[in-house]
Order: structure tokens, then C-alpha cells, then sequence
């Protein structure tokens, strides 16, 4: 953990769902905002027992939400569980889970109970009795004991412990996450890159996503999950395009990493689907050659009218040696094509004979 840039205290964040710390959108989570100042300003005068604590009131926020999305994929077992468990003031003054304000009317169970609920989710008992010791030892911290301040050793590393605790309750979910992401992949299969990009942001918010979510979800092997679902493994050649236009999404719009993989899943039946109807696109961003560059310096723009379909979609790749168009996915060989002997243009080759039907017809009109 750095201390200069506080990604200590981001770190926590990026567990939250995204519209819930998004300080740019204008509609995020106040309450969790106000603990993020607290924690920086009070680390930043040296008050580390103070930034510990509200650090811990972050988690307990995480905790709750966590609750909520336990209730939402388990509604029924989780009233089996949290009911039973007694409020701080006994069983009438529990929320409903059925009709509840706000997720931090969860706080009214005691802490060291509230993670009995995530038995739903297959959370084992004993990292449910070490996150209660964690809340014990939290204790040490939240009330008069004469010892004073923490140091900022200890501070960094009570969080970093938070953090952890983060982390086993995030693993939770991961399953329900992927089999989400899964469904949203074959429902888009034979989607366009535009509506993927259209559509990526909505699939984020709608399933509660956090940035440790997202990258989770970048990082999943499709070959893996080939094996795991035959619709997937009956449609994998599409999906495979759909997981590499929504980690392209990611990268650009969530400011992701690229993940380790992302060049072998951007191979060329991706980069085809990738700027279909786009050919300016493609020879710009991968070939790095810019039209306006190429008309200051009197060079060719790489970009063609394909002979097969008549579209102004054909880019030759030097590197290649090879033509591809990005309206037909036509490809042709330096072999194949020629330029005609007297507009210019581009044609098919037919023997040696190198002027195209359209001049042919001219002359003959001559």
C-alpha cells in the first residue's frame, strides 16, 4: 500500500458497486463518501486510530451491501437465517427484509452476528469466527482504553486486514457473477461492437458491479468456460468476440489493465468484427497510418473500393501482404488484385491483363 496516493483507502472502494462511489456521477453513496474524507483527513493530521476506525465503518458499509445482494440471490434461505438472529435491541426492532429504507438499517444487528447470514452464500464457519475476532479486536480500538494513538504502521495494517475480510466476503459472489456475465455474453452473441459498448455499461449497474468485479470478469478464461456450458461451447467463436469487445469497453471506460490475455483474444476474427463498417478505424488505430497524415504528406491512405462488394471497406496491410475488406470479410493476396493501368483503381487481376471492366467499357464506347 501507497500512502502518498491513499489507494489504501481506494482499495476499499473498488469493492463497492460503481454507481455507489462514482464521486464524477453526482448520484454515489454520501455516506460512503463522507467516511473516504474522514479516513484521508484524519490520516493526513496523523489521527491513525481515527482514520482505523471510520476505515472499519467502510467495511461494516461493504457488509451491508453484501447483505442486500446475499437477500437478492437467496430471498427465501436468507429469511430462514436472518430472522432468527436477534437485533441490537431484540427481535422487534429488526428490519425487514421484505421492505427496508436503506441497506444501513442492517446496522441494527450486532457485528460480530451479521455474518451468519452469508452462511447462504456457503461462507464456512470458521471465516465467519474469524471476521467475529476481527470485530472483537475492532473493539480495542473504538473505545477509551488510555493507550492513545495508533501508529501509522498499525493503521496500514488494520486496513490492510480490512481489506482482506473485503475480499473473502467478495469471493462470495464471484459464481453468481460469472453465471451473470455468462448469460449476458450469449444474449449479445451475434451483437455488433457498438451495441456491446452501448450496452456494457448497463449490464455494470444493473448487476451492482464493483471495479473488483469487473476486473474479475475481464480476467475469465473462455476456453474455461467452454468446458463448463454447452451453449457457450456451441457458440464460442461469437462469445470469444463479445468478452473481448466488453474487456475493450473496460479498458477505456472503467480504466482497467489489460488483462495478460487480451492480445491472444484480439486475434484477427476479432479485429474483423471489431471494425466492421469501420476500415478508416482499423488502419488508424492498428496499423497506426493517419488519413490526414497520409493527404499533408501526399502518401496513399490504405483504404480501398473493394472489387467483390463495391464498398469503400478495403484495407491492405503492407506487414501482410494481404487485402481485407471490412463490409464483406473478403480477403484477397497481393496476387489477386492489381491496380488498373489507367484510372488507378483497384481490380482483380485476370491474367496480365491490367485495365479494369469499367475502362474497358470506356474505350469500347470511344
Amino acid at each position: 500500500m501507497s500512502s502518498d496516493d491513499f489507494s489504501f483507502i481506494d482499495n476499499l472502494m473498488d469493492f463497492f458497486p460503481l454507481d455507489k462511489v462514482d464521486w464524477n456521477a453526482g448520484t454515489y453513496d454520501q455516506y460512503l463518501a463522507d467516511l473516504r474524507k474522514t479516513v484521508v483527513d484524519n490520516y493526513e493530521c496523523g489521527n491513525y486510530q481515527v482514520a482505523y476506525f471510520y476505515a472499519h465503518l467502510i467495511f461494516m458499509s461493504y457488509v451491508y451491501y453484501c447483505v442486500e445482494r446475499a437477500y437478492q440471490i437467496h430471498p427465501n434461505r436468507m429469511k430462514d437465517v436472518f430472522y432468527p438472529i436477534n437485533a441490537y435491541h431484540g427481535k422487534d426492532d429488526k428490519p425487514k427484509l421484505e421492505n427496508y429504507s436503506s441497506i444501513y438499517v442492517f446496522s441494527k444487528i450486532p457485528e460480530k452476528e451479521i455474518f451468519k447470514v452469508f452462511y447462504i452464500m456457503g461462507m464456512e464457519d470458521g471465516l465467519i469466527k474469524d471476521i467475529s475476532r476481527y470485530v472483537s479486536k475492532r473493539d480495542e480500538y473504538a473505545h477509551a482504553t488510555g493507550k492513545g494513538n495508533i501508529s501509522e504502521t498499525e493503521c496500514i495494517q488494520n486496513i490492510q486486514t480490512i481489506e482482506g475480510n473485503m475480499e473473502t466476503l467478495s469471493n462470495l459472489f464471484k459464481l453468481e457473477i460469472k453465471e451473470q456475465y455468462v448469460k449476458y455474453l450469449l444474449e449479445h452473441k451475434l451483437n455488433d461492437f457498438t451495441t456491446i459498448s452501448d450496452t456494457a455499461n448497463d449490464f455494470v449497474l444493473d448487476n451492482a458491479l464493483s471495479m473488483n468485479d469487473i476486473r474479475f470478469i475481464c480476467n475469465i478464461g473462455p476456453s474455461n468456460i467452454r468446458n463448463e456450458n454447452e451453449e457457450f461451447k456451441m457458440n464460442y467463436r461469437l462469445v470469444k468476440k463479445i468478452h473481448c469487445a466488453f474487456i475493450e469497453y473496460c479498458i477505456e471506460d472503467k480504466a482497467i489493465e489489460e488483462p495478460e490475455t487480451m492480445q491472444a483474444l484480439r486475434d484477427d476474427a476479432y479485429l474483423c468484427y471489431r471494425y466492421k463498417g469501420n476500415a478508416d478505424e482499423y488502419v488508424e488505430n492498428e496499423l497506426g497510418i493517419s488519413r490526414y497524415r497520409c493527404g499533408k504528406d501526399g502518401v496513399e491512405f490504405p483504404v480501398y473500393e473493394c472489387p467483390e462488394c463495391e464498398e469503400e471497406q478495403l484495407v491492405f496491410d503492407a506487414e501482410k501482404e494481404q487485402y481485407h475488406c471490412f463490409a464483406c470479410d473478403r480477403n484477397f493476396t497481393t496476387k489477386e488484385l492489381s491496380f488498373c493501368e489507367r484510372c488507378g483503381s483497384l481490380m482483380q487481376r485476370k491474367d496480365d491483363f491490367q485495365i479494369c471492366q469499367m475502362c474497358i467499357a470506356n474505350i469500347e464506347r470511344e
